[in-house]
């Protein structure tokens, strides 16, 4: 993994990008947060666990179905969003309102480019 102040640069740039990021979540792949930056109070260990849970099923799924691991997620909620992004050694997990419908699709690829440094 990539040094963690590095990455905390980058996490913050992208805060920057998409004012509409409520959350950045970065752990490894056990769910243990190594960056957790919400603009609100925020179980940031609980919230990596349920992705490593969610993780784990769709891997499941792609097993079943000969398409492969998982990569990269986003996920509709009835108040906002998820999007999540695995790496070989962390899962990088960013949140949003509803209002950040139309930046999901940079949220994302951010969030993949910072899983390859």
């Amino acid at each position: 993994m990539a040094d963690k102040k590095v990455i905390e640069k980058k996490l913050s740039e992208l805060f920057d990008i998409v004012p509409e990021t409520e959350g950045l979540i970065v752990s490894d792949l056990e769910g243990k947060v190594i960056i957790g930056q919400t603009i609100t109070d925020m179980n940031h260990s609980a919230i990596a666990k349920t992705c490593v849970d969610f993780i784990k099923h769709s891997g499941n799924l792609g097993n079943h179905i000969g398409k492969g691991a998982f990569k990269a997620a986003t996920i509709d909620l009835e108040s906002g969003y998820a999007v999540i992004v695995k790496s070989d050694t962390i899962l990088l997990i960013a949140l949003a309102g509803l209002d950040g419908k139309a930046s999901l699709s940079l949220l994302k690829r951010n969030l993949i480019s910072i899983s390859k440094i």
